[in-house]
């Protein structure tokens, strides 16, 4: 799949076309990309190194989640995946055992159970842990366009693992900033996965 090419400027507009986009993708070209992706991730070292992955349960036509949670689960690894508290910008992380665990949270979308017994302080992890990150668009120094809600922003400012995007390549951009979608707050990832690898952030990428 070829970057997407967008010309509209600002977060609200370019978050309705970017969602058109990604909508408009048939299955099976999705699912090919997903796989690739997550197999990408499973054979690189930020994950086989870390001991916690904060995931994130897939939700409609985002970057499927399943396989990458499931393994590892597999290999004995601790997942956690987040709630919204809506209103707050803010998220809570919950240790689960199986995709089993989740129930219909914030929006439809299945988070784990309100226990205060998995409950994990991100801010606090094994620095080697890694964190995946959602986004309607990527570009090439780890900016994403979220859904507008500040969750991953304020959660990946204080988060001392590695974060990864996860993304297609027609769903990346060049760069967020020219197209008028990156605030002051805006927190970019650290890597950037599609279904042709893993690629740093940093000024001179680094490939995976």
């Amino acid at each position: 799949m070829n970057r997407a090419h967008l010309t509209t400027n600002g977060k609200k507009p370019l978050r309705q076309q970017a969602q058109a986009l990604r909508d408009s993708l048939d299955p099976p070209t999705r699912m090919a990309a997903d796989r690739a992706m997550a197999q990408a991730v499973i054979e690189s070292s930020l994950f086989s190194r870390a001991p916690l992955i904060l995931a994130y349960r897939s939700f409609g036509s985002e970057v499927d989640t399943h396989t990458l949670i499931e393994e590892a689960l597999r290999q004995d690894k601790e997942v956690a995946l987040p709630r919204c508290l809506p209103g707050s910008g803010l998220m809570t992380w919950h240790a689960i055992t199986s995709l089993s665990d989740l129930v219909p949270g914030y929006g439809g979308i299945l988070e784990p159970p309100n226990n205060s017994a998995t409950l994990i302080d991100p801010r606090t992890v094994n620095p080697r842990a890694l964190a995946l990150a959602p986004g309607l668009l990527f570009d090439d120094v780890g900016y994403r366009l979220g859904y507008g809600g500040g969750y991953y922003d304020r959660f990946l400012a204080s988060f001392p693992g590695t974060s990864l995007g996860l993304t297609r390549t027609v769903q990346r951009v060049s760069d967020l900033h020219a197209l008028g979608a990156v605030a002051s707050f805006d927190q970019p990832v650290d890597w950037v996965a599609d279904e042709a690898g893993l690629r740093s952030s940093g000024a001179a990428p680094t490939i995976l």
